[in-house]
């Protein structure tokens, strides 16, 4: 058995990362550290499943747990569904604009098709619930 790993190609390593273990800069012109070790089986089958360490750079922030409602997403729902609403009634100096108030409907629609699944009861109610009386009024008003 020794023999076997005797005979194995080596491995090497180059650590490309950009940055040193304190935070500061590294030159991406040459290669930090090199080692070499032999080619072996990994031991654990664990470690072959476990995923890459992410790498360095900006980074997302955590989504926020499915059964709370984002205020921001309240928010953008209302103003969205107050446009549509505003182009469909018209304003003082802003004739009623059908079309366009059909196209932020249909925003509202799209957003209710790829958000499905991710949203909050009270998120998910208040989408539906504005998209159902805005298409009732655009009939209405067709």
């Amino acid at each position: 058995m020794d023999e076997k790993r005797q005979e194995s190609p080596t491995i090497k390593v180059v650590d490309r990362r950009k940055f040193s273990a304190d935070g500061d800069p590294v030159e991406t012109t040459a290669p930090t550290a090199e080692t070499t070790a032999p080619a072996s089986p990994p031991e654990d089958p664990i470690s072959e499943s476990a995923p890459p360490a992410p790498e360095s750079g900006p980074t997302t922030p955590a989504p926020e747990h499915r059964g709370q409602s984002s205020q921001q997403f309240l928010e953008l729902v209302t103003l969205l569904a107050g446009q549509a609403e505003l182009l469909l009634v018209g304003a003082e100096d802003l004739p009623a604009q059908p079309a366009e108030a059909h196209r932020m409907i249909d925003y509202l629609g799209i957003l209710e098709e790829k958000t499905a699944g991710n949203l909050s009861a009270d998120e998910s109610k208040l989408l539906s619930s504005l998209l159902y009386q805005l298409r009732t009024f655009y009939m209405q008003r067709k």
